[in-house]
């Protein structure tokens, strides 16, 4: 039998590594670096809109993936992963705080753990995810999501929401990626074809996104 998803290592050895500065100059041997950046909009509002869908898991349901969310327990602490230097993912531990998006739903944590049930031709496929870290700061806020045992591609993604000076409004995508299941391996030009065009909804998502 299988372990839970929230017990669930991940299957990737370089965690983290999306959150370096120069993540894409030395990806870990076999994976293929993606980067990706757009406009998604203009305005405080809806930088604020695509924080809340990023932080709820609305970007993942409104791109066509089902979710199973597995939050950390109350009372623990989560100890991301962290680098020296630029853009570093938080080192310090982080204890869950209960807050919530604009029409009530949770915002993920660092430690939540995630079932993705995405559909292909009829076939269900789980890919497992854990956040590994939130990065807030003053004009951007960026959620890093790891690859957990049992998902069928290894690597990490990171998005983080940007807002410039004149107030356009920016996804910055990075991730390192590779097939990992046998299957995903053997149909790799499918696997990947479905990858990107996640990756493409990803940004549509948060360009048609409400904004109050």
């Amino acid at each position: 039998m299988s372990r839970p998803i929230a017990e669930r290592p991940t299957n990737y050895g370089a965690v983290g590594a999306t959150a370096h500065f120069d993540f894409h100059r030395f990806p870990p041997k076999g994976f293929e670096v993606v980067q990706r950046r757009a406009r998604i909009g203009h305005g405080r509002s809806r930088y604020e809109a695509a924080i809340a869908a990023l932080r709820t898991w609305k970007v993942q349901r409104l791109s066509g993936i089902e979710i199973d969310v597995m939050g950390t327990e109350e009372g623990t602490v989560y100890r991301p992963v962290g680098f020296e230097g630029q853009e570093a993912t938080r080192a310090a531990s982080i204890e869950p705080q209960q807050t919530f998006g604009p029409d009530g739903e949770p915002f993920l944590q660092p430690g939540d753990s995630v079932d993705q049930r995405i559909r292909v031709a009829g076939v269900t496929f789980h890919a497992p995810m854990r956040v590994i870290a939130v990065e807030e700061e003053a004009t951007s806020h960026g959620v890093i999501l790891g690859s957990l045992d049992g998902h069928p591609l290894a690597g990490e993604e990171r998005f983080t929401i940007e807002i410039a000076e004149d107030e356009s409004v920016f996804l910055h995508f990075r991730a390192i990626v590779r097939n990992q299941a046998w299957w995903a391996r053997a149909a790799a030009p499918i696997a990947d074809a479905v990858r990107r065009r996640h990756h493409e909804r990803f940004m549509d998502v948060l360009r048609s996104i409400d904004v109050p």
